[in-house]
């Protein structure tokens, strides 16, 4: 009722990341460096990718890496896997309910890689040959095997230097 742009709300339980998703694909990064009353914000406000529909099979969500740990600053603590075994989930609210996804690969990459294409699952050969690129990049094995039809989120944030072209991707499969 607040902002009609309002999407859905992301939270990993135990940790700070807990707030809403924005979705305006007309205008994709509106929300990068706004507030979610649309005023001016440096921590911008995580959003949806603007290529992302309901049934596309891949929900990009994008949010800066906040040096206090606000935003998507939480996530870069996913290098390390004892963290992961830890927070293994991430709840995604949206108007059709509340969906748990499983984390299954932490990856390293960079701002142009072939991931942030993986929008809509054409196939089950397409959804096959991306799952195990997400898992030979993976940082560590998780022992998660998505299946051809689960619906998947990524959680995308800056990595390495300030400026830089590196990205650290969270991706996980509806398990619920």
């Amino acid at each position: 009722e607040q902002n009609a742009d309002f999407y859905g709300w992301v939270r990993i339980q135990g940790t700070q990341l807990d707030y809403p998703v924005m979705y305006t694909p007309d205008r994709p990064e509106y929300y990068l460096r706004r507030a979610f009353d649309g005023s001016d914000s440096d921590s911008g406000v995580p959003f949806l990718d603007g290529d992302c529909t309901e049934h596309g099979g891949n929900y990009l969500i994008y949010g800066h890496n906040m040096k206090n740990g606000t935003m998507f600053g939480s996530l870069k603590n996913y290098t390390d896997a004892s963290y992961y075994a830890e927070h293994p989930t991430i709840e995604l609210e949206t108007a059709a309910g509340k969906a748990l996804y499983t984390i299954f690969s932490v990856m390293k990459v960079q701002k142009e890689d072939a991931w942030y294409r993986f929008l809509i699952v054409d196939t089950e050969t397409d959804f096959l040959h991306q799952i195990r690129y997400a898992r030979e990049c993976a940082l560590y094995d998780t022992g998660i095997i998505p299946t051809y039809g689960q619906q998947l989120l990524t959680l995308s944030t800056c990595y390495g230097s300030s400026g830089g072209d590196g990205r650290l991707l969270i991706v996980a499969a509806k398990t619920e």
